[in-house]
């Protein structure tokens, strides 16, 4: 047995709706999960006896390919000193499992009991068991906790809060909260949902792969998907209506930030990001999806896509409404079947069909009025659209500030997730697609841009480096399926996750020749830019680049920019 991680998950999580501290741990080959949890339960009593602490722990577990994540309860105002006794408890069992002596207790159980002193706070436990009883969301970090959500909402320094009687009760509330995950779409629905909101006239903030808003403002950039940008949105006076973007990393890692949510988005499950986090396949990994599902509070409602049969199988289990979207002109009989029996059920679906966005039978608007689905080009889009338009109605946006949102948002408002610009004659598709699924609707885009006006097609892309040869396979396979003129190749820079420089391409290059693409069409460049450069050098009118994984937004939107029009 080996430690992996020890770490504490502060919210609703794949093992509990409760916050948690867990362990995750590898397992030797002849080691098995019952003698190692068994190892790990009594070693963890040995401490918390040792520290004055109850024995009584009931543990959680996830045993999964080659290890297991292994979990508890733990009082919020201790659960770092705890996290600690797991970590000791752990490394413990780890060496009584391999034939060793225990640990001794000291002098971990004098490092830690000073901990549990610090980190003591009654006023916090008292704060929580009152935001409970009077079903208030209750927020809490290392530096700060609030009670409340949004305009509804106050907060406190921790070393500073204030006793139960002192606090305002009576101004405080929850506002709606809406919670978007999946593997793809989550940023473009994130985005396209935070503009129907606005349209509305609500005051919104939002969280998402590329930034934080409040308003029609960005107050932070990067990626903010986690907790940490839940809370910074939930925190922020100025904000009355939520949209949150919720990344499987943020889940896994730290659970979710809420306890519960008015509405949940699930917009697909795809291959990605797979052996992590003992999530080894992708019925594990619907499982962490639908973590967001889980928090809708009853009265709530659950928007997932009939095209997936795993989140279609997901929906029979839940106990909050559902409603499905699906792209009905697509050629997907199961799905179609699913929104039939949906709709002879009475259940609402909204769906895209003859050309139209449809709530249930009311047309909202025609899928070639909205430019984020290229004139219906971008299936993928129009996937997000209907999805959106789902998850707005859920929470009772009207129709008049959704249609206004569809028809007026464009590509632009979407930065790195099909963006289209042109520049003397050849036309650059910048998007953020990374994996197969995601990949392979770019380019699906693409070729349909290209039957209207045809040229050469030319892909530049990359992969972190903590991409398996699979995955760089599966990529490769999508982009020689497209049959490009051309495939430039580059390293994402800070992400190459212990790979050498260069490494990544040349698996990339290796995969494509092994599916017959001509070695001498390939070429590995330094940066997205050094990749433009080599194409406008060579560039026919016409041509055609999709620049996959974008990242370097500065510098190509600098470059394209000093082309001119």
């Amino acid at each position: 047995m080996e430690l992996l991680d020890a770490r504490r998950l502060t919210g609703p999580n794949l093992l509990s709706r409760a916050p948690l501290v867990i362990v995750e741990v590898a397992l030797g080959a002849t080691e098995s999960p019952g003698a190692v949890l068994d190892a790990y339960s009594r070693e963890l009593s040995r401490m918390r006896a040792a520290l004055g602490l109850s024995v009584e722990v009931a543990l959680r577990s996830q045993i999964h390919r080659g290890g297991a994540v292994i979990g508890y309860e733990a009082p919020i105002d201790v659960m770092l000193a705890c996290a600690e006794i797991s970590e000791w408890a752990a490394l413990s069992a780890a060496e009584l499992l391999a034939g060793r002596q225990a640990l001794t207790l000291e002098p971990k159980q004098s490092e830690i009991g000073a901990m549990i002193q610090r980190d003591r706070s009654p006023r916090l436990v008292a704060l929580q068991a009152e935001a409970r009883r009077r079903t208030l969301p209750l927020l809490w970090d290392d530096e700060q906790v609030s009670i409340g959500e949004g305009s509804r909402s106050a907060c406190w320094p921790r070393a500073a809060l204030p006793d139960v009687a002192d606090v305002p009760w009576q101004d405080l509330g929850a506002i709606p909260v809406m919670l978007v995950t999946g593997t793809n779409g989550k940023t473009t629905s994130t985005r396209l949902l935070a503009r129907m909101v606005r349209e509305a006239g609500f005051r919104v903030g939002a969280a998402s792969s590329d930034e934080i808003s409040i308003g029609a403002k960005v107050v932070q950039s990067g990626d903010w998907t986690g907790p940490a940008a839940a809370r910074i949105v939930l925190r922020d006076p100025g904000v009355d209506f939520a949209v949150l973007e919720t990344a499987r990393g943020g889940i896994l890692r730290r659970g979710l930030a809420v306890e519960s949510c008015d509405a949940a988005l699930i917009t697909n499950v795809s291959d990605d990001h797979l052996g992590s986090y003992g999530v080894d396949d992708l019925a594990a990994m619907t499982r962490v999806k639908a973590v967001v599902a889980d928090a809708v509070r009853p009265a709530g409602t659950v928007v997932l896509n009939a095209h997936d049969e795993k989140l279609v199988a997901l929906a029979s289990s839940l106990d909050r409404a559902v409603v499905f979207f699906a792209n009905l002109d697509r050629d997907d009989p199961a799905a179609r079947a699913v929104m039939a029996g949906a709709r002879a059920r009475g259940v609402r679906t909204v769906s895209a069909e003859g050309g139209k966005i449809l709530d249930g039978a009311e047309l909202v608007v025609d899928v070639a009025a909205v430019p984020l689905t290229f004139g219906g080009a971008a299936g993928y889009n129009v996937e997000n659209v209907v999805a959106c338009v789902a998850m707005a109605r859920a929470l009772g946006i009207g129709q008049d500030a959704i249609a206004r949102a569809l028809t007026t948002f464009q590509p632009s408002d979407n930065p790195r997730r099909g963006q289209l610009l042109e520049r003397s004659g050849v036309r650059v598709l910048l998007d953020f697609g990374h994996n197969p699924e995601g990949i392979r609707g770019v380019l699906q885009l693409s070729a349909k841009l290209l039957r209207d006006r045809p040229g050469r097609l030319i892909v530049v892309a990359g992969a972190a480096g903590d991409r398996s040869e699979h995955d760089i396979a599966e990529v490769a396979s999508a982009i020689r399926a497209a049959q490009p003129h051309r495939v430039l190749l580059r390293d994402l820079t800070g992400y190459l996750r212990g790979r050498a420089p260069g490494e990544v391409p040349a698996m990339f290059e290796h995969a494509l020749t092994a599916l017959g693409f001509p070695l001498a069409a390939v070429a590995t460049v330094s940066s997205e830019v050094e990749a433009l450069r080599s194409v406008f050098d060579a560039a026919l009118p016409g041509d055609f680049v999709v620049v996959l994984v974008h990242l370097e937004q500065a510098a190509v939107h600098a470059f394209l920019d000093a082309l001119g029009g």
